[in-house]
């Protein structure tokens, strides 16, 4: 499993989890306007941006994602784990090579080019979505930033001593005023230097008291961070694209994000303040354009639709008091802390994973041998286990059996050349008393047809009934090789169980137990007894006899 697989899966994992919470909280969002602070409101959107952002989950009894354990059995359950060294380490390392994304191949010989499981091609088409959305997003940022240093128009002195004022009024210094035709309504640029844009002529239109209350809003979203919260969420809806709840959760958060300033503004406001600001508001709907909101930026004015409901709440606003502020706090405190938690998987019962008992052989392996489909049943067992893991099995089903039956697996070469690998299982068996069980393993070459190392324990069978007990193959991957297959058989009658499957590197102190190494040659190294002495004369092979 490569890096950006795994990303994909933490994103995947955390986008459903989030999806959750914003169905509730969309839910429950019309019965808490009113009741709620608007921040509190905004606060909980927040909290879900930066979950999405962070795969960060604590497995607790009394998270609601208990109730969704049967989505997430156990991960090694009905597959083998498979370890390999890193590319580039020379020390004993290993990687998981699990059921989703092992290279496998077809009975016969291995393709040599490796192809792409499907959540490999999902991984690769989400890399891809985040890219050309980043990309766009960055596109657009920068031509709204060309654009604004093109349209940069002069400011009259007594409006920026109006704005200077306000701003200073909410402990807010430095602003700078520009006026520009790439906004339609004001709006705050910059996250760290508070920038105030303007349309050409709107100024001119309002008093001093609006452009005050457009300040105080402008000023209040720089002060409450908006434009950082907002980043962070447009981060998360970038990442999680594919999500549209997401998507419809950054909407409604851009919304709530401007009630919570709304909010902000009316509580320094006098007893008619909310509705001259109300006012104000509808004044500049009639007057905007409809040129596009800038990039991370906010503006006071939303679309027509949502204004309405910002109006009520204005015109509605009452004082906080303790008991609303508490209820929205213990709001939040519970979604954030459902955020940060996930299912306690390790209490799953493995009987939701499958029967017990497979014939079939497990994703990524299949079964081999001579007379396999009549004589040999392969599968997977749960009831005979080592440890935790599940074993996979290969029985006789014939009284008398010539051959063998087993199951087995192949996979590129290319991650481990020049490596010396250990193949290694835990394996009981029962009455296999004729050929014996089996683990075998084999580095094929480029070339049709040739081996260049193998080892099938044929001088070391495992016979009879036996306990578990670990058996391994040690074999070198010269850098002429292709791919490896490796698996386990038995040999006549009789039935073995393999559990906890690893192919590890190993260092050059562990010897080989390849087969195919050149045999001490039969003949002695130089001429021997030369004069006749004694009555034992040395053995003499057919083959060499026959030699001139």
């Amino acid at each position: 499993m490569n890096a950006v697989e795994l990303i994909f899966r933490l994103v995947v994992d955390g986008s459903w989890r989030m999806a959750c919470l914003i169905l509730l909280f969309l839910a429950l969002r019309p019965l808490l306007r009113g009741r709620v602070s608007a921040r509190v409101v905004f606060w909980v959107w927040i909290a879900v941006a930066i979950r999405l952002l962070l795969p960060v989950a604590v497995p607790v009894n009394w998270s609601p994602f208990n109730l969704t354990r049967l989505a997430y059995p156990d991960s090694r359950l009905g597959e083998f784990e498979m370890s390999a060294a890193e590319p580039g380490r020379s020390t004993k390392s290993a990687l998981l090579l699990t059921q989703s994304a092992p290279v496998t191949y077809p009975r016969g010989r291995p393709a040599h080019v490796a192809t792409l499981s499907p959540i490999q091609w999902a991984a690769s088409v989400w890399v891809l979505g985040v890219a050309v959305i980043l990309v766009g997003r960055v596109r657009s940022y920068c031509r709204f930033v060309r654009r604004l240093r093109n349209s940069h128009k002069a400011i009259d002195s007594l409006d920026a001593a109006i704005v200077a004022e306000t701003a200073a009024g909410v402990g807010v210094s430095g602003v700078q005023i520009i006026v520009t035709d790439a906004v339609g309504t004001p709006a705050l640029h910059g996250l760290f230097r508070p920038t105030l844009l303007f349309p050409p002529g709107l100024m001119e239109k309002l008093s001093q008291d609006e452009i005050e209350l457009i300040v105080a809003h402008e000023m209040g979203h720089h002060k409450r961070r908006d434009l950082l919260a907002q980043a962070t969420i447009s981060a998360a809806q970038t990442l999680h694209w594919f999500n549209p709840l997401i998507w419809i959760a950054a909407r409604s958060a851009r919304h709530d994000c401007e009630l919570a300033c709304d909010e902000y503004v009316v509580r320094r406001l006098g007893p008619t303040g909310p509705q001259i600001y109300g006012a104000t508001l509808l004044k500049i709907i009639g007057m905007a354009s409809q040129i596009p909101q800038a990039p991370l930026g906010l503006g006071i004015v939303e679309p027509k639709q949502q204004i309405k409901r910002r109006i009520q709440m204005i015109l509605a606003s009452r004082p906080s008091f303790l008991p609303r502020t508490v209820f929205g706090c213990a709001l939040f405190a519970l979604v954030a802390g459902l955020c940060l938690t996930r299912e306690t998987r390790a209490e799953q019962q493995p009987a939701a994973t499958g029967p017990a008992v497979t014939t079939e052989a497990p994703s990524g392996w299949w079964k081999n041998g001579t007379n396999n489909a009549v004589a040999y049943v392969a599968g997977v067992d749960r009831n005979n286990t080592h440890g935790a893991l599940p074993s996979a099995y290969v029985k006789s089903v014939a009284p008398v059996v010539e051959g063998f039956g087993g199951m087995m697996q192949m996979c590129a070469a290319e991650n481990f050349l020049g490596k010396r690998l250990r193949f290694s299982a835990w394996m009981k068996t029962e009455n296999t008393n004729d050929g014996g069980a089996h683990l075998w393993f084999r580095v094929d070459g480029k070339e049709t047809n040739s081996m260049l190392q193998f080892d099938n324990m044929d001088s070391r069978p495992v016979k009879g009934t036996t306990d578990w007990q670990q058996y391994a193959i040690v074999l070198d991957v010269p850098a002429n090789a292709a791919a490896l297959a490796y698996g386990f058989f038995v040999g006549g009658t009789g039935q073995a169980w393999v559990s906890g499957v690893k192919i590890e590197e190993v260092g050059a102190d562990v010897p080989s137990t390849n087969m195919t190494r050149t045999k001490p040659s039969i003949l002695p190294n130089s001429p021997v007894n030369l004069g006749f002495e004694g009555a034992e004369q040395p053995r003499v092979p057919a083959s060499a006899a026959s030699r001139p």
